[in-house]
């Protein structure tokens, strides 16, 4: 009982929130391209790290993955950082991440290319 207690209060304590400053460690679980004639290509999965920077007022991508040096900046009207969802992107580019869900779609004159990952915060 008292180990179910403890959990629940670490579950419940404000070092599980996210919020700005925070790391998230990132494992892709698709990562594809799809060309504007219709041709799906694969691409090998890749792990990833973004930071939800309070100064810019968006999650900077970091590592050595597709994703590395863009930024996507959060829509504060539609987001709770605080609460693990918000959503976030750029003029041809949109981020949705719920609970460590996260999933990424960039438009292009050569296609659309998405990516959808597992995530966590240390």
């Amino acid at each position: 009982m008292m180990k179910k207690l403890l959990l629940a209060l670490m579950l419940l304590s404000p070092f599980s929130f996210a919020d700005w400053g925070d790391v998230y460690y990132c494992q892709m679980t698709s990562y594809s391209h799809t060309e504007t004639n219709g041709q799906i290509r694969t691409y090998a999965l890749e792990k990833f790290t973004f930071k939800l920077d309070d100064t810019l007022g968006a999650m900077v991508y970091g590592g050595n993955s597709f994703l590395a040096n863009t930024i996507d900046y959060v829509h504060l009207g539609e987001s709770k950082p605080s609460a693990e969802t918000w959503q976030a992107g750029q003029r041809y580019s949109m981020t949705r991440f719920n609970n460590g869900s996260f999933q990424t779609s960039l438009n292009s004159p050569l296609g659309i290319t998405s990516i959808s990952a597992n995530c966590h915060k240390l």
